[in-house]
């Protein structure tokens, strides 16, 4: 899927519908690293451990499977108990993304924050995530 791009771009990302499906499984043996974004709650933890389980049940390499929090909202203690918890899989990035209105504005303006809101909260908080990513895994 990815063979004619090989060499053309330092980063290829490809955006995938939460779950399994035919398309998110080819993307997770064909990525070199998948990043998985988490909402703290419980109907997101079981799709993370249905796909915690698919890797390990098709042989994938747990270690390319990389996630983050978004639409965080510390005023919630499920988010903050889900969040300590899943911190200690070493598979969570520190960085997370909030849940802010700058962020839901990215449907309307359909463009990245850095275009829109360039010095909200919101785009400092995926500057942090972008940054860690890059000395976590590049």
């Amino acid at each position: 899927m990815l063979k004619p791009f090989e060499g053309e771009y330092d980063f290829i990302f490809i955006d995938c519908p939460p779950g399994l499906s035919a398309l998110s499984e080819n993307v997770f043996h064909a990525a070199d690293i998948v990043l998985m974004p988490v909402i703290p709650t419980t109907l997101s933890i079981r799709t993370y451990n249905m796909v915690k389980d698919y890797f390990k049940e098709k042989g994938i390499e747990l270690s390319k499977m990389m996630c983050f929090f978004t639409m965080v909202d510390l005023r919630k203690n499920m988010h903050k108990e889900i969040m300590e918890e899943l911190y200690k899989d070493k598979r969570f990035f520190e960085n997370y993304i909030p849940y802010l209105s700058d962020v839901e504005k990215m449907g309307i303006h359909r463009t990245p924050i850095e275009e829109y809101a360039r010095s909200s909260y919101a785009a400092q908080c995926y500057r942090d995530l972008w940054e860690e990513i890059k000395e976590g895994v590049l």
